[in-house]
């Protein structure tokens, strides 16, 4: 058996600058959604000690942080527009193979039946590669489930994976 080596230097993709400032508004910003949506879970007397760092009139961190609010145009840097395809890319080109070898592999395959009933006019959009007149539109075909749980199951994905991931954006 031969053993693959990897040279680090053979990546193409660049190291994102990403400067301590951003990061730090960032992490204040997720500490203050926190609070925000766990404030409940705490002490009273806890949630105010941080409500007040963050939102008090004289020394709160927002009132007395102020940034730019400017954010560069990605169309003026040349890098930036190719780390852009290159993640467009990467996310497209999966899917385009995945629809790709399911339409091909369970073309004509039913997969599942939705639980309510549907018109009529429903048939073609969820009975892709099946052409039977006599069956009723609430059956799901394998492609159609496929969209569906691609484009539908974005929240699922926040979910399991975290709120920043490629899934969701």
């Amino acid at each position: 058996m031969a053993e693959l080596l990897l040279d680090s230097a053979i990546r193409v993709w660049s190291n994102k600058k990403v400067e301590l400032e951003q990061v730090s508004d960032s992490q204040v910003l997720l500490r203050s959604k926190l609070l925000r949506e766990h404030g409940s879970y705490i002490p009273q007397q806890a949630f105010q000690m941080r409500r007040h760092f963050f939102n008090d009139e004289e020394e709160g961190f927002f009132k007395t942080q102020k940034r730019k609010g400017a954010a560069k145009n990605p169309m003026s840097d040349p890098t930036m527009m190719v780390d852009m395809a290159k993640g467009n890319l990467t996310n497209v080109l999966p899917m385009i193979l995945i629809g790709g070898w399911i339409n091909w592999h369970f073309s004509g395959f039913i997969t599942t039946k939705v639980p309510f009933p549907l018109t009529i006019r429903f048939k073609a959009m969820l009975q892709r590669g099946i052409d039977l007149a006599s069956l009723n539109a609430s059956w799901v075909s394998s492609v159609s489930w496929y969209f569906i749980n691609v484009f539908g199951l974005r929240s699922m994905y926040s979910l399991v994976l975290g709120e920043n991931n490629v899934f969701v954006d």
